[in-house]
Formats: structure tokens, sequence, C-alpha cells
């Protein structure tokens, strides 16, 4: 891959794989990245669901380019749940090298009170290596993506945990503007890119505009309308060499979804009127990259 190809995440079109598909073909992208689908989260994905989602992408010559799992969106210090995320990420691995995909983002455990420190990102990273262990078993990538509502949601964070865990089956996940949302943080959410994106294997591609003051830290906007400076970032990406993907995980509507959806994203409430919102954010996605310098 000489540059970035662009692709999309799955439910921000459809719960439907042929609208995925005929999105996907619009644009030519080649493929997308796997989260909801058939009204069921990634985790709750039947047999039957893979099979036809094998098929689908198969018969069109489509790859999925990721599969988007909740793993370690739990408590850190409750271990039942730790222990159920990682049969979890095992059916994950199970479910990607059926669909031949070779990408499976986690997350970093549910945010606490206190910063992000090394005897906490130590115990954060002996739970990934698990899980980049197991991924390298499968000849699978693990991604670790920066979230606002995770121990690792900021550019800071990625780079604290950086020091604790480094793993060749592993890499990270970059969102900007998740930083957006991330209490306590200021200045560019992009600042960090260049200490990190060494080891970034994939980024998701949205937007929003701060609200200082209001309910939330930020509301969703088109991809270019919003706080993350995309323009001048995607120059930034082109510039560094990066080889991976650009993932459009739009999250704007122009019915603004509830703020509970955005957090644990899955289903059809969270899709209704992506297919709209989401030819616009890729068109304006496209052009952007096109005009990178």
């Amino acid at each position: 891959m000489t540059e970035p190809q662009i692709s999309v995440i799955s439910d921000e079109i459809s719960q439907d794989p042929a609208a995925v598909v005929r999105f996907v073909r619009d644009f030519g992208l080649g493929g997308f990245e796997l989260r909801s689908m058939f009204g069921r989260a990634f985790k709750d994905l039947t047999r039957g669901d893979v099979a036809r989602i094998r098929a689908v992408a198969a018969g069109e010559g489509l790859r999925i380019h990721g599969c988007a799992t909740p793993v370690f969106k739990c408590e850190l210090d409750d271990g039942g749940s730790v222990l159920a995320h990682v049969e979890i990420f095992r059916r994950s691995l199970q479910v990607a090298h059926e669909l031949g995909c070779d990408l499976v983002r986690v997350f970093s455990f549910l945010r606490g009170p206190e910063p992000l420190a090394k005897p906490v990102a130590d115990r954060i990273a002996s739970h990934l290596a698990q899980l980049a262990d197991l991924s390298a078993a499968s000849g699978i990538r693990l991604g670790v993506e920066n979230e606002s509502s995770c121990r690792v949601g900021s550019g800071r964070e990625m780079r604290c945990l950086a020091e604790s865990f480094n793993h060749p089956s592993a890499g990270w996940i970059w969102d900007p503007c998740n930083i957006l949302y991330v209490p306590g943080e200021t200045g560019s959410p992009t600042a960090a890119f260049s200490m990190v994106f060494d080891r970034v294997i994939h980024i998701h591609v949205k937007d929003a505009v701060l609200t200082p003051g209001g309910s939330s830290p930020a509301r969703p906007a088109p991809v270019g309308e919003g706080s993350v400076g995309w323009r001048q970032h995607l120059t930034e990406i082109r510039h560094s060499g990066y080889r991976g993907l650009l993932s459009l995980e739009t999250h704007w509507r122009r019915k603004e979804l509830d703020e509970g959806l955005l957090h644990l994203p899955a289903g059809d409430a969270f899709s209704a009127g992506g297919d709209e919102a989401s030819r616009i954010c890729v068109r304006r996605l496209l052009e952007l990259w096109q005009a990178a310098a």
C-alpha cells in the first residue's frame, strides 16, 4: 500500500450488509471495518451472521478491514469482567480469522479518577500483553484505541502506556477526535501524533465541535467542520509516511444521536441516518486527503 486507503465502520452506514456493500462500492473503498450488524453488537454476532458477512464480502471482492470489539471497556479491578473480556477476545480472533481480517480493536479499561501513572500502566500492559500473545498466535494484529471513557484517552496517556507496553503484534488505533472528550485535556487533539505515529497501525476519522460549558465536552460534526483540524492533520499524516487505513467513524447525524449510543455504538438506533451522514463525510474526507500536501 503506497498511501493510506479509505475505509468505513459498517454500522456508521447501516445494519444491513447490502447497504454497507452499496456504500463501499459507490465510493470504491475496497472494504469496511466491522462493528455491529443485523442489530447485534460485534460480540453478539452469531455463527450464521458471520457466515453471511463472509459470503457478502467475498461475493463483492471486499476485505474486512478490522473487527471492532468492546474488549477491555470494563473495570481494571473487576477480575470477573476481565476474564469475561478475554474470552470475548478469543471468540473475536476466531471471527476475524473466519472473515480473513488481520486487525482486532480493543481498549484500555474504563477511566479511573486518578491520572494514569506507571503502576497502573504496568497493570494495563500485562493484560494487553496476554491479548497480544493470543493475536500473534493467530497471525492477527492487536489495535489498542485511545478512547475518552478509558484509561488511555489522550496522546499523553498513550505515550505513558507505550513505556510499559510494546509488542510486535500490537499497535495504536489513533483517534484524535476522542481526545476532545477527555476530561481536562486542552490544546490541539493532534499534538501528540508526532510522538506516537511510529506505532500507529490504524486511524479513525470523525469530527466534533468543542462545547465549553455544555453537558458534553463536544458534539459530533461533519468531517472537517469540527475542532480536530483534519485539514492540517491529514497533511501531517501524509508527511509521516503512514501506510495504514483512514477509517471513517462518522458519529455525526443530521438528527443528533443519544450520548449513550456514542459511548457504546451498536444496533439500529445507532445506524439510523448513518448512510446519508456518512456519504457527506466520506466525500469530505476524500477531498481533504487529496488536498493534503
